[in-house]
């Protein structure tokens, strides 16, 4: 099972830079993104992926998240809060053999519930099954990144920042837009609250927060995506509820680093 998941990341990460690198070459640049997209998705249907996470994908949309963010191969890209992994695996195949992922977690998330998202990344990560993944445990504060991040991404987890005091989230942020390169992208999604006092026992997120705070920080929003909103969530549910889970209306935003 070690050499078959090994050959399969490989092989995929094979065709997509083959499949780039010759379109650039033969037919511009608007092919060459037609097939990496079309080899992508097909990476993405792989078995070698889990089956957890495939079956997460209808409402996900991984390709999509990862195409309006502007995730490419070669970029080095810093997960925060990766938990168990879903996103870091997404990246780690997007930005292929010539990237890397780091997957950020702290001590709370690795022992929460009993280790249960250690557990998830471990078994994930095994045999060093993600090749271009390494697992980055540092608390918030002690990253020692400096202007070598491309892209960075806090996948459904900004809420539980949110419960932090408000100087804690301005130094996180200023710490993250330390790490990231002039130019580096900030990706963000989380599920909508409605207005009024936060609640954090729904784990939801108002997006006029969220934006306000992270622009305050430095950062330039770049663009704003309505594709993973769902108009039958009144937000008044916990996100693990299960008439709503997996279905929340969620929000997604591309920051950049100002200059």
């Amino acid at each position: 099972m070690k050499l078959k998941n090994i050959a399969l990341f490989l092989a995929s990460a094979s065709i997509l830079s083959a499949a780039t690198i010759h379109a650039h070459t033969q037919h511009g640049h608007s092919l060459a993104d037609k097939n990496y997209e079309a080899n992508f998705a097909k990476v993405l249907q792989q078995e070698s992926r889990p089956e957890a996470d495939r079956k997460r994908d209808a409402g996900r949309k991984p390709q999509k998240v990862m195409q309006f963010a502007g995730i490419k191969p070669g970029m080095k890209v810093l997960d925060m809060v990766a938990s168990g992994g879903y996103y870091t695996e997404v990246l780690s195949h997007r930005v292929g053999p010539s990237g890397q992922v780091l997957a950020h977690n702290n001590n709370f998330i690795l022992t929460v519930l009993d280790g249960r998202f250690n557990k998830e990344i471990t078994k994930r990560l095994q045999n060093n099954r993600l090749k271009n993944v390494t697992r980055f445990e540092h608390e918030f504060g002690d990253f020692n990144l400096n202007n070598e991040i491309d892209a960075a991404t806090m996948m459904l987890n900004y809420h539980d920042l949110y419960g932090q005091e408000e100087s804690k989230r301005k130094a996180v942020l200023a710490e993250l837009k330390q790490a990231l390169k002039p130019g580096g992208i900030f990706v963000v999604i989380d599920m909508e609250a409605n207005p009024g006092k936060h609640n954090p026992k729904l784990h939801r997120i108002q997006s006029s927060i969220v934006k306000k705070e992270i622009l305050a920080a430095g950062f330039e929003l770049e663009k704003e995506g309505n594709f993973l909103r769902n108009p039958d969530d009144d937000h008044t549910k916990m996100v693990f509820d299960p008439s709503i889970r997996g279905k929340t209306d969620r929000f997604v935003f591309v920051f950049k680093k100002s200059t």
